[in-house]
């Protein structure tokens, strides 16, 4: 029973990893230099963008620590463009636990506790106060720019500043946090997000994309938050990545499970 509720949490954790902006009041000054190919960079990005609109389906093995402690579990990730994250934990060759994000609601499923959180993104409180939308999470998973509130990005909604090697992306009108993105000056490829608090340089989440296969598709990601309370860090690796519709929206029935508050998805993690 231990092992089986450390697993939900490990379910729980990926919400907040993917999830955990927080609502700050005010941004750090910047004033980065300006660099001449800003909208050659933007555009290489968003023409990787326009390029995938195949769904796709991929195994999925993710290890995961947090708080001294770690577990390695597998299990499948299926995204179809502008309609659906579908991330599926296994564990005892079943699955114990499931995530899905659509455009209108965020859902949580505990098959070992028979239990599932299913909420629109306005009515999850830190979800609603960082500005945090599906168009952002979907971007995170393809290695993708994102504003939070817009559906499409260009070269005026970012500053540039030039650093070791890399190029910089500022995201210019975020209020509530800095949002700051990583890639070579000659390639499309996003090598981290970063979203962090400009009041508090220690609480910060990121994204880092650590291997890309053939076709550019990010199949190794590690995913860290800090300053939070807890910190946590997990590396998601892919494999047996194909396009791949054949698959649908989660149908929970009603009867067998039991909906729960999303205060209580984060009651969880205070108990691991």
């Amino acid at each position: 029973m231990r092992k089986n509720k450390y697993i939900w949490g490990v379910v729980c954790v990926l919400v907040l990893l993917v999830s955990s902006c927080r609502s700050t009041k005010g941004i750090t000054e910047v004033s980065p230099e300006t660099v001449a190919h800003t909208e050659k960079i933007v555009s290489a990005l968003n023409g990787k963008k326009v390029e995938r609109t195949l769904p796709l389906t991929a195994k999925l093995s993710l290890e995961l620590q947090m708080g001294g402690k770690g577990v390695s579990v597998g299990g499948n990730l299926k995204m179809k463009r502008d309609e659906a994250i579908q991330l599926s934990v296994s564990a005892f060759f079943m699955e114990v636990g499931r995530i899905e994000f659509t455009p209108d609601y965020m859902l949580v499923l505990d098959r070992m506790g028979k239990q599932y959180v299913k909420a629109a993104y306005q009515d999850v409180d830190f979800l609603k106060r960082s500005g945090l939308d599906f168009n952002a999470l979907q971007a995170l998973f393809w290695n993708e720019l994102f504003v939070p509130g817009k559906k499409t990005v260009a070269d005026q909604d970012f500053t540039v500043e030039k650093k070791n090697g890399l190029v910089y992306l500022l995201a210019k009108e975020v209020s509530l946090f800095s949002l700051q993105f990583a890639v070579k000056p000659e390639g499309n490829l996003l090598l981290q997000t970063r979203i962090a608090s400009p009041q508090n340089a220690t609480q910060h989440f990121e994204w880092h994309y650590l291997h890309f296969d053939g076709n550019g598709i990010p199949d190794k990601m590690q995913m860290s938050v800090a300053g939070l309370g807890k910190e946590a860090k997990a590396v998601m690796t892919l494999s047996n990545i194909r396009n791949n519709a054949d698959w649908t929206l989660t149908q929970i029935p009603e009867n067998k499970y039991k909906r729960v508050d999303a205060s209580t998805l984060f009651k969880k993690l205070l108990q691991l």
